[in-house]
């Protein structure tokens, strides 16, 4: 069994109570590997870490340094060799440490550090993008309580290094932009100008011989959290067009995704890109097209699967309970 081969590699997945975490777990297994998992949280408080070949509580990646020593020291000790990240904190950190990771043997399967810095950073991207002449941005900037900008309510505001749309507040009026201050206390925000619409995700897959698959769907019922319970995928040749752009001019390397506003129009506007798999990579996979483990083929090396072309559906997600343990 070859240590980079195609099958039979020890697997850390991250942050396996996240909503991307079962098919994650089941693609890799049905891949012929085995699957350490972590997550912040206790074993019988997570359904997936009983799915795993091993469990281990990890602590918070918000705490940078522990998270770190962390990471290291559980590919050590499990001899882990490779690393899919489910969380933008983690992804963070993980990517600093990827080239040191590299050097262990262990593929980090997430972009280059300053790659991810820029993803993450929503005030940042969308203003690089539209200076290459990306011209679907949405008009972005740094919220300054002295400075207000000068859009027609109603704005859009977000932290600048959020996530999953923790923070995402809609500004209607003056007073409201007052409120702001309050919040930006807390974090640095950034405001856009509101435009209303329903969301669409791309899963966008591209390797190291510039081969790009995307796979969108239009997100029709949405948790307070960002993520899609029921959508219908799409085909759009615009949209593909601007994804395979913004993947090739960013050099993306894996499975990432990117998120958009549909106007009533049919028009698309930029929202974000995260540089992980998607908390709905399994809509992905029902519509014929194996993200996970292509994801992982970027980082071996190896080149990406054809997309042989969507299957056109509505996919409703539901929530399953589990009795992890018996208390007497």
């Amino acid at each position: 069994m070859s240590k980079y081969g195609e099958t039979g590699m020890k697997i850390l997945v991250t942050a396996i109570g996240s909503m991307a975490a079962d098919i994650v777990i089941k693609a890799l297994h049905r891949g012929g590997h085995l699957v350490v998992g972590t997550d912040i949280y206790p074993r019988e408080w997570i359904a997936d870490a009983y799915n795993v070949d091993w469990f281990v509580q990890a602590p918070p990646a918000r705490d940078e340094d522990k998270y770190r020593d962390f990471i290291m020291n559980i590919c050590e000790d499990k001899g882990i060799e490779a690393i899919i990240p489910l969380t933008d904190p983690e992804v963070e950190v993980i990517s600093s440490v990827k080239h040191g990771l590299l050097s262990e043997g262990v593929l980090a399967c997430v972009m280059e550090p300053e790659s991810v810095s820029l993803c993450r950073d929503k005030y940042r991207l969308p203003r690089f993008l539209a200076s290459l002449g990306l011209d679907n941005t949405i008009a972005t900037d740094r919220f300054d309580p002295h400075a207000l900008p000068s859009w027609p309510f109603p704005w859009q505001a977000k932290p600048r290094f959020g996530r999953s749309s923790q923070g995402l507040v809609l500004i209607g009026n003056a007073e409201q932009a007052a409120y702001l201050k309050d919040l930006s206390n807390l974090c640095e925000y950034v405001v856009q100008p509101y435009i209303g619409g329903r969301i669409c995700t791309v899963d966008v897959i591209r390797d190291g011989k510039d081969n790009v698959v995307c796979i969108a769907r239009r997100e029709l019922l949405r948790n307070p959290s960002g993520a899609g319970l029921t959508v219908e995928t799409i085909e759009n040749n615009e949209l593909t067009s601007t994804c395979c752009w913004i993947a090739r001019t960013l050099d993306v390397i894996g499975a990432v995704n990117l998120e958009f506003i549909e106007s009533p129009s049919g028009s698309f506007s930029f929202l974000e890109l995260n540089p992980r798999l998607s908390g709905g990579v399994e809509f992905s996979h029902l519509a014929g097209y194996d993200v996970v483990s292509n994801h992982l083929r970027c980082f071996q090396g190896l080149g990406i699967e054809a997309y042989s072309g969507l299957n056109k559906m509505i996919i409703a997600r539901k929530y399953e309970e589990y009795i992890t343990e018996t208390l007497l």
